[in-house]
């Protein structure tokens, strides 16, 4: 016979580093919006703990796992996996501990920095606190930690930034750790093009050439840039062809997500200080024509 027990008391948060809690308004905008974020907020914790953990060790690797999701509010329960191959330097230390709380450290910061809106932001300091944090663990008894790349700090900024893209005004986001928590500003919209330029060091301008591009996101405002497809990678292109832009914002010109367009586009490559690309940006300097979709003319499923 099953026995129920009634209390006041709060159940025990799950055994976990972290976690992601979406505070999202009923009954308004996509309710996908919802997983979308948290699926970009995961990605985006896997992808910089991939760079943070090479501060430390590079044969230690990590994978995230999912401890629990709560309903109410979307609360996302995370816990890093750590694994090292041996190690005589990790074999003396009861390491995991303090690599899990540096991880979940170093994303703190990150995501306090990205908010940061009362003064310039400054990524080498931002790269220094993240060295100290791993200095703070001590794991390896050596003062020979790592900063994280430019690159691994600008990509980590623009991947948070998706996850406060796809969330409306009046939703709410926190990461929640044992050491504090933190909302992310939503008002806040970081130009990635900002932080790219603190990083670079070197920029190489290609002359225009010819490309056909797949249409994935189509700038209807006017206010931002295109998401567009170059065969298996997406990218985010400006369009000037400003004679262009006003037929198709005036309804003239007929572009749908899965057409093409056959345009005349200028890569600018973006190097950091290490000499590593930082970021590819493309600008549409003509649109030579509009290329339909033919399996949807046909009325066929792709």
């Amino acid at each position: 016979m099953a026995t129920i027990l009634l209390t006041d008391r709060k159940p025990e948060p799950p055994k976990a580093d972290f976690a992601f809690e979406i505070d999202f308004q009923r009954g308004v905008g996509p309710a996908s919006r919802v997983f979308s974020a948290t699926h970009e907020f995961i990605k985006a914790c896997e992808r910089l703990d991939a760079e943070l953990i090479q501060s430390i060790d590079s044969n230690i690797e990590t994978v995230l796992v999912l401890e629990d999701i709560q309903a109410g509010s979307i609360k996302t329960w995370l816990r890093n996996l750590l694994s090292a191959a041996d190690d005589e330097a990790l074999k003396t230390l009861d390491w995991k501990p303090l690599v899990g709380k540096y991880l979940v450290r170093a994303k703190y910061a990150v995501i306090r920095w990205i908010d940061t809106d009362d003064a310039p932001r400054n990524l080498p300091a931002l790269r220094r606190e993240i060295q100290q944090i791993a200095a703070d663990t001590d794991v390896r008894h050596l003062p020979d930690y790592a900063a994280p790349s430019p690159a691994a700090l600008v990509n980590a900024v623009r991947d948070f930034q998706a996850v406060k893209d796809a969330l409306l005004p009046g939703d709410r986001a926190r990461f929640l750790t044992d050491d504090g928590d933190i909302e992310m500003n939503l008002s806040i919209k970081f130009p990635i093009e900002d932080i790219e330029e603190l990083a670079v060091a070197n920029t190489l301008l290609s002359p225009a050439g010819e490309m056909i591009l797949a249409v994935k996101k189509p700038d209807y405002l006017g206010e931002s840039k295109w998401e567009l497809r170059h065969g298996k990678r997406t990218i985010s292109a400006k369009i000037e062809d400003v004679e262009w832009l006003q037929s198709f914002q005036n309804r003239e010109v007929d572009v749908r997500p899965g057409d093409a367009l056959r345009c005349l586009v200028q890569i600018q490559l973006l190097y950091g200080f290490d000499n590593e690309l930082i970021a590819e940006r493309y600008t549409v300097k003509q649109v030579i024509e509009v290329m339909p979709d033919q399996f949807r003319a046909q009325g066929r499923l792709v």
